[in-house]
């Protein structure tokens, strides 16, 4: 009985270091699929073929900066209103996708794409000039984009089926992702981000499902600051060398679906209940929300809401 149990341990520890060599080599290989309006379709048909064995999705966004700044000590409401403020004044210009099963793996090694968004105009649309100055030093050219990038409210529909309204029991990641996800809500609802913040909270749990903000799980994993901290910094936290051009929403996504991976084989609990469908930043509104859907499921009735948006466009909700 005890060799069995020595031989089981040290099966177990071996497929440990193979599956973290697995992850790195992810990373170290990563090589961007650039998706514009030539390839679109394309594109979205390999990764809807693909999402059935990978429904991990990390997801990440390139957006013009910030024209309205939020207080640190700022209430979650004011918060919301800012990022409201913002993203409904703005253009998205890249969202960054990696696709992940269960162990880590990727379709194949440094497998990601980014999406480049032909609406952001850096000569007419606001914009913050330091974050256009880090993007182009990060090698985004806007006028190649305005040239033969995706015309995002064109493409919503297409977008929003093949990436976010899929029967697969997917599961979404991002960093600090409060901005991604408004992004991408606007962007696929074709409309400005709801009033008020609840309605906002239900609509992400609506579009999403299960969704993990690794800054927010990060509060709770013991040696990585209470959350503290920046993606690249998360990174070296956990010995994890982030490879690839920052700053790029496909390596971001890469690189946070792999710490996703790196922070669960270090048996922190990324995927219990509390962390499923909070975001950083409006943590308190998504734990309130989350708690009354439950509320709903066991027979008391729910406020009756106005039509969906997706509802509208015709999709399951």
């Amino acid at each position: 009985v005890k060799r069995a149990r020595k031989r089981k341990r040290k099966r177990r520890r071996t497929r440990k270091r193979v599956s973290e060599k697995a992850t790195e080599r992810v990373v170290q290989l990563a090589m961007a699929i650039n998706v514009g309006k030539a390839n679109l379709v394309e594109q979205l048909e390999l990764i809807l073929s693909l999402r059935g064995s990978y429904p991990i999705v990390a997801i990440d966004t390139e957006f013009p900066g910030f024209i309205r700044d939020t207080p640190r000590n700022a209430t979650e409401e004011e918060r919301y209103n800012d990022v409201k403020h913002n993203v409904d004044n703005m253009h998205l210009i890249q969202l960054g996708v990696a696709l992940f099963d269960e162990g880590g793996n990727t379709p194949w090694p440094g497998c990601c794409w980014q999406f480049n968004f032909s609406d952001f105009d850096p000569d007419v649309d606001a914009s913050s000039p330091d974050s256009i100055e880090l993007l182009v030093q990060s090698g985004h050219d806007f006028q190649q984009n305005r040239r033969h990038g995706i015309d995002a409210r064109r493409c919503a529909y297409l977008v929003c089926v093949k990436l976010f309204c899929q029967p697969y029991s997917s599961k979404y990641v991002t960093f600090h992702g409060l901005y991604d996800v408004a992004f991408v809500i606007k962007m696929i609802t074709r409309a400005p981000l709801p009033n008020t913040l609840n309605e906002f909270s239900d609509l992400v749990r609506t579009i999403f499902g299960q969704i993990y903000d690794l800054k927010y799980i990060s509060r709770f994993c013991g040696g990585l600051r209470r959350g503290e901290i920046g993606l690249v910094g998360l990174s070296r936290l956990l010995n994890f060398e982030p490879v690839g051009i920052r700053h790029q929403a496909a390596y971001d996504s890469l690189l946070i679906g792999a710490l996703f991976n790196k922070m669960k084989q270090r048996r922190h609990n990324v995927e219990d209940d509390r962390s499923a469908s909070v975001l950083y930043g409006i943590e308190n509104r998504c734990v309130k929300n989350r708690r009354t859907r439950r509320i709903d499921q066991r027979g008391r009735p729910y406020p009756r809401r106005q039509q969906h948006p997706l509802a509208a466009m015709g999709l399951a909700v």
